[in-house]
This record gives C-alpha cells, structure tokens and sequence, in this order.
C-alpha cells in the first residue's frame, strides 16, 4: 500500500511538471520578440575642407531723405494784402500761371504813385511839344534860332525817355503784385490766406518738381573709395528693394563729417515721395574671389586674435590669420592661409580650448 501511494504521487508530479512544460512553451510562442536598439553613428567631432574661393561684396550703409530735383520758393516782390489765391495748396501748376494777387492800401498807393509819374511826364511833352513849335515859328520869323529848337527838341526826347521808364515802371509793379508760378509743378507749402498783410520778401509758397526726384544721402564711405557712379539699393521693406546709382558727390560734408550724395535713378520718381526718408547700402567695392572659409572655421583668443586650425601630416596646427569682410556665413581671408591647405571647419574651439588650456578655464 505504501509503495502504491508514493507512485501515485510520483505520476501525478511528472504529470502536473508535462502541463507545465506545455504552457510556457505556449506563452513563449506567442511572446513579442524584444527589439535591439541601436545607436545612431555619432557625428565626427572634427572636419575639415580646402577653402572656397567667393566674391565679397563691400557695401556702406546709408541714410536719406527725398527731394525734388527742381524747387523753387514764391516770395512776395512788393509789400501789400493778399487778396486772392488763385491756386490751391498741393495743386498742379503750370509756368506763369497765377499763384496770388497783392492788394491792399500799399499796392494802390504805389499803383497811384505811379500812375502819377506817368501823367506827369506826359504833361511835360506835351508842354516841351508846344516850344518846339513856338520856336520854329520864332525861327522864321527871325526871333529864334536853330540851336534853341534843337535844344527844345532834346528835352523833347529826354521825356520821352522818361515816359518810356514810368510806363515801365508802372507795367513792372503790375506785374510784381501778382505771384506767379516760374515753372510747372506742384504748388505746396503756401504760407500765406488771403487778407493778410506780406512784405517784400516774404516766402509765400513753393513749387516742386515732384516727377524728378532724388535721395540727399549721407555716408561715411571706406577710405580711399569713389563713390559717384556706384550702385545703390534702397530697402522699402523685406521683400522690396530698389536698385538706383550715385549721381553726384556733394563738395561740402554734413555737420556730423559724413560725406553727402545724390541718388537717382526712374524707381525714385515712380515708387516714393518728396519728404520720405529712406535708408540702404551703396556697392562701394566688388572684390574678386578670394579666399574664404565658413564662419565656423575661426576662432578667438582672449586679446580677440582671430585663429585657423590647418591638417597637416594628422597634426591640426593653429594659423594666425588676417580677416577681410563677413558675407552670408563666410569669411574673407586676407593672408595666413593657403589655396592648398585643409582647414578645420567644425570643432575649431575644442581643438583650440585643448591646446590652449593653460590660458583658459572652462567653468563648470
């Protein structure tokens, strides 16, 4: 009975072990495998590239404002009262059309000033008429001579010199109490409203010629470069640029030292406006290719000392260089540096803090 018993239980363990077995083996079987992961490859910390040959364009900043390039100032010739304005402000004009007429206790007293000088010397020709007649007469009869009509005769034709001068002077003034347009353009600027009183002198208005315009821009332009006949951009916004030339370099500088110019060009007439102010770069010198390696490829020491890190014989070797200009991610080499030679574009400043790590202390 014992030996049947500890069978029994042997066979049910083994069967209970078989069961088991069967079930992991099913678990196991359906289980997702468990995925590998991998690395990505690491950039290299160190690359290098021959230097580029590119072209460098120098450019100067500038500022402006703009102007018609023909203006003219309406001054009152003659003191007097505006009485009229026969043309509104910002308004069309045409040459010797009428901008304003004088008027007032001033003009009419001159008017009949005038007009009186007038009269009066035609008074005095008529008078100077009659003893020229009397005296021919006197000369047949023997009671005058010749000479005393001729003299006669010149005063005769003094007057008349002098009547030509007053009627002269009269159609003057007339012509001076009325302002008029010298040129065709745009009347602005007026000063002046109609009853109020105005001396010789006095500025009116303006008309400006706002189909030519310019720019009067200021600069400070590098050293040693002409300016006049240079390319000239004018930046409206982000995608609008116009592009104009240097017209004229203006003999006298502005108060700050910088020196002055005109630009000009068909977009300035068409695209702005008298007044505007305006700013862009002038194309001061177009340098041909030259060395020139990424941004990334330059470093700095503590005194601002610009350095190149050169492959030579699997040594990086630092250059001390000289820089030129810095132009859409590149930079101009000047001289310590070759055509030839292998430049270190990434990983400058870790090669440079490990060689020079004596000077330098990395914070933490």
């Amino acid at each position: 009975m014992k030996k049947r018993g500890i069978v029994l239980i042997l066979a049910v363990s083994l069967a209970g072990m078989a069961l088991t077995y069967r079930v992991m083996k099913r678990i196991s079987a359906v289980k997702p495998p468990v995925a590998v992961e991998t690395q990505p490859a690491s950039p290299p910390l160190i690359t290098t590239a021959r230097p580029a040959m590119r072209i460098f364009t120098l450019r100067a900043p500038w500022i402006g404002t703009v102007e018609p390039q023909a203006s003219v100032e309406l001054a009152a010739l003659v003191a007097g009262r505006v009485e009229a304005i026969e043309t509104e402000d910002q308004a069309q004009i045409q040459e010797g059309k009428l901008v304003a007429r004088l008027g007032g206790p001033q003009v009419e007293g001159q008017r009949a000033k005038l007009a009186a000088e007038v009269e009066s010397v035609k008074s005095q020709i008529d008078l100077a008429r009659q003893t020229v007649e009397r005296l021919k007469q006197s000369v047949r009869a023997q009671m005058a001579t010749k000479d005393q009509v001729a003299a006669a005769q010149g005063s005769e034709i003094k007057l008349q010199t002098q009547l030509r001068e007053a009627g002269l002077n009269l159609d003057i003034f007339e012509k001076q109490v009325c302002i008029s347009a010298p040129m065709s353009g745009i009347f602005t600027n007026r000063r002046i409203s109609v009853g109020q009183d105005v001396n010789a002198g006095q500025v009116v208005g303006k008309i400006i010629d706002a189909e030519h315009l310019r720019i009067v821009a200021s600069i400070f332009p590098p050293q040693g470069i002409e300016l006049q006949g240079k390319e000239a951009t004018i930046r409206l916004d982000e995608n609008q640029i116009l592009t104009v030339l240097v017209r004229r370099v203006l003999p006298q500088a502005s108060s700050t030292g910088a020196v002055m110019v005109w630009i000009e060009g068909p977009q300035i007439d068409k695209q702005l406006r008298p007044g505007q102010t305006v700013g862009g770069t002038i194309v001061a010198e177009i340098r041909p290719e030259t060395l020139a390696v990424p941004e990334s490829a330059i470093v700095y020491d503590a005194e601002e000392r610009p350095y190149l890190f050169v492959q030579k014989d699997g040594v990086y070797e630092p250059h001390s260089v000289r820089l030129g200009l810095i132009q859409d991610g590149w930079v101009e080499v000047l001289s310590g540096l070759e055509q030839n030679q292998s430049v270190v574009t990434q990983g400058a400043y870790e090669l440079f803090y490990r060689r020079f790590n004596e000077q330098f202390k990395v914070e933490d």
